[in-house]
């Protein structure tokens, strides 16, 4: 009983300096409210765009290289000491009528042509068999390993994306990423029917990959290959997307949301600081622990009316981010209030705990 007698005493000091500082307290608890409001008007500003039906796109052909790729470019083949590994670069030369191939004993050597030699720009791509070849005559296995090789930084990408400022930047073919760095609503690149970054198809590489199996196949048996080649032909189409909605107010939020939240409570934990600073600096804690106050006591008064008046505001943010206001919709539209609440309240926890602990850092 002696620890609930002290425990409220102390919660009702604190209530009564809080209540000495009517305006301070009045800001801790509108400061958020006014964040929140703001998000609330960037709400009604920002229309959204309803599609209610699946986004279909037309297929196209990889039977040839764009239209804007120059046709002086060379082809690379490794190694360069098979007569099959040459044919097949020939046959890719020729269906991609591309100005000549050119060969390289071992992948080592490729590598030192283009970064010594000035005109090795004008190579679209490398094709390197995996497989060792012992003499010039030796035929391709029947389980043939290859890979192709293109500039790192993609050569056609649209200026806008060439920039580091892009959200999809094409300054590289991204190939350890399953998902975009930022997400967007609605398809990927909507807009273009051969899928965009990091520009498989405007780059060339679904060509030369489609070129280079049809050469392997020649290479087995040609007169059989041409016969099933003349009456097959391969497209490639994206899947469909289904309905959604795109929004670019979400674009806004999820950089903006965080910081308007820290925002919100910056005021209130420099005034946590120095409400406590201000009470070790006039020995006030000193003489209540003479007194035979604990030191847990004391920070758990701190703490206790600190996160009432914060309860106070996260419950109004909630309403204010999840309420709908006009037929935008709400800030939050698809968040389940409960957790909005729960989450800023946690936070306010983290908030009250950080100002706890950057007060021991201050004696006045």
């Amino acid at each position: 009983m002696a620890i609930i007698r002290q425990f409220g005493l102390l919660v009702w000091k604190n209530y009564l300096q809080q209540k000495r500082q009517i305006l301070v307290t009045l800001v801790e608890i509108l400061l958020p409210l006014l964040f929140s409001g703001i998000l609330i008007v960037l709400r009604q500003k920002v229309p959204f765009q309803d599609y209610p039906n699946a986004t279909i796109y037309e297929s196209f052909a990889v039977n040839i290289l764009p239209k804007h790729f120059l046709r002086e470019l060379q082809l690379g083949y490794v190694p360069s000491n098979s007569s099959v590994v040459r044919k097949v670069a020939e046959d890719v030369r020729a269906s991609l009528s591309l100005a000549s191939v050119r060969g390289f004993e071992t992948e080592e050597q490729f590598e030192e042509h283009i970064r010594t030699d000035p005109q090795s720009h004008q190579i679209l791509a490398a094709v390197v068999f995996e497989h060792p070849f012992t003499h010039d005559e030796e035929p391709l296995p029947l389980q043939v390993s290859y890979h192709l090789r293109f500039t790192f930084t993609p050569r056609n990408a649209p200026p806008k994306e060439k920039s580091e400022l892009s959200p999809n930047s094409d300054l590289d073919w991204h190939t350890f990423s399953l998902f975009p760095l930022f997400q967007l609503p609605g398809p990927r690149e909507q807009h273009d029917k051969e899928g965009g970054t990091p520009g498989y198809f405007r780059e060339g590489f679904l060509a030369v990959q489609h070129a280079v199996d049809r050469a392997i196949m020649r290479s087995y048996n040609r007169t059989g290959a041409d016969h099933l080649l003349a009456m097959t032909r391969v497209v490639l189409s994206r899947f469909p997307y289904p309905n959604f909605i795109y929004d670019v107010f979400i674009l806004a939020i999820q950089n903006q949301l965080p910081l308007l939240l820290v925002l919100s409570f910056t005021y209130t934990s420099l005034n946590i600081v120095r409400a406590v600073v201000q009470e070790k600096e006039r020995k006030l804690k000193e003489y209540m622990r003479m007194m035979g106050l604990s030191n847990w006591l004391h920070w758990s008064a701190w703490f206790l009316m600190f996160f009432l008046f914060l309860s106070i505001s996260v419950f109004f943010v909630t309403l204010l981010l999840c309420i709908r206001v006009s037929p935008n919709g709400a800030v939050l539209n698809y968040s389940d209030p409960t957790l909005v609440f729960v989450f800023l309240l946690v936070f306010t926890v983290a908030t009250i705990n950080y100002s706890f602990m950057i007060s021991a850092f201050f004696s006045r």
